[in-house]
């Protein structure tokens, strides 16, 4: 995407889907049986699994997924399902294994690359039994650069066919005059794990996030500095590719945050869509991943790491580098830093606090309530929602409406 090609499909910015399909609790169960048990997903970063026994707990769907790093160095995914009686092996969330997963219920043992060792009372209860057979159900792990992608199904499409095009629009192509490279995430240190509850459908937080006609509006003074008339995106695959410039004579070279290697102060926004649920975005000073999670019809997390140049570590204990301790209320989960001051949001009211994220959940949960109202009829789009038609487009291409 070069700085001067415009947004495609322009003309065909429009709503494609029913306003069912963000209220429907039925659309939503579709969805989590036929959607998510075959996409690729985010599943962390390969620090996550540092070590041997390393892992971490998702559901995609229906189904539980632990992805962890065996005892051979290999990053592996499996059904988070015994294959005795089916409970759930380990809970939600990331730990360590001592080297073994063994089942609460009945002490079944499975080792690091999903094979059933051990059964209680083998002998006698189970004389027959070809624990061959009956190893962890697999899914499958893709990793690009340090970021780790799983998928439910077995059989799903290679991990490279699905990035499409993103690889190499990330790793070729300039978007600001004075770059000279790109955002590489693989020398940047994460400085905060954030996880925000959103009252919301999923898809309605995925629209706000591509949905460029919001930004100048919603965001006027928060994203003051963009130049919200020269956005452009681009599809690769299933993805899109989006970039924003700042506007003429601002910069956010010489602040308490170093920019990145090669990326000039002069850089605005950029990020990659993965198709369905997550997004990489890019600043002058940082990188960060955005992944949002269904949980309900009108709920939703979002968690969102960011990564910055290690040198902004040496500055953590000054007001740019804030320690996150008291939680505001839309936020479920926080650890790390964050590079700016707290602010005390105490009798604030979302669109006066001048913060992008406070500011985008308060929309996201005004559409779900207007949808909700049985009243509401979704308009014409702008040319610059037209990501939002991609995305629909790619959601009813995988799950068409009956």
């Amino acid at each position: 995407m070069s700085p001067e090609s415009p947004s495609p499909n322009t003309a065909e910015a429009r709503q494609l889907l029913p306003v069912e399909a963000y209220v429907s609790s039925d659309w939503f169960r579709r969805e989590q049986q036929t959607l998510f048990p075959h996409s690729w997903v985010f599943g962390g970063m390969t620090e996550d699994f540092a070590k041997t026994g390393d892992y971490r707990c998702q559901r995609l769907g229906g189904n539980p997924l632990v992805v962890l790093r065996d005892d051979q160095g290999q990053i592996r995914a499996f059904h988070n399902v015994c294959r005795h009686r089916g409970a759930r092996l380990l809970e939600e969330g990331q730990g360590h294994l001592g080297g073994s997963i063994v089942c609460f219920y009945h002490r079944w043992t499975y080792d690091l690359s999903g094979r059933l060792n051990a059964v209680s009372f083998e002998r006698s209860q189970f004389p027959e039994l070809e624990k061959s057979c009956l190893g962890l159900k697999p899914a499958k792990v893709g990793i690009w650069k340090n970021l780790v992608f799983v998928n439910p199904d077995a059989e799903a499409e290679p991990f490279e066919q699905w990035l499409a095009g993103v690889p190499r629009m990330h790793d070729q192509e300039l978007h600001d005059p004075a770059q000279t490279r790109t955002h590489d995430p693989e020398t940047l240190v994460e400085v905060s794990d954030v996880s925000y509850r959103i009252k919301a459908n999923w898809k309605i937080v995925v629209e706000n996030f591509i949905d460029g006609y919001h930004l100048p509006l919603l965001h006027r003074v928060s994203l003051a500095d963009g130049d919200f008339t020269r956005q452009r995106w681009e599809p690769t695959g299933r993805h899109i590719a989006f970039y924003r410039p700042l506007k003429p004579g601002i910069s956010h070279a010489g602040q308490a945050v170093p920019t990145v290697e090669g990326v000039p102060g002069t850089f605005g926004a950029a990020y990659y869509w993965l198709f369905p649920n997550v997004a990489l975005f890019e600043t002058a000073v940082s990188w960060s991943t955005f992944h949002v999670v269904p949980v309900g019809p009108a709920e939703s997390i979002v968690h969102s790491r960011m990564r910055v140049r290690p040198e902004a570590l040496d500055r953590a204990g000054g007001p740019d580098m804030a320690e996150i301790e008291t939680l505001p209320p839309y936020v479920i989960r926080a650890r790390g830093r964050i590079p700016e001051e707290p602010i005390d949001l105490t009798g604030i009211h979302p669109l006066k606090s001048d913060l992008v994220m406070l500011e985008d959940i308060y929309a996201c949960e005004a559409v779900q309530q207007g949808l909700d109202s049985g009243a509401a009829e979704i308009g014409p789009l702008s040319r610059w929602e037209a990501p939002m038609t991609f995305f629909q487009r790619q959601l009813l291409d995988v799950m068409p409406v009956a």
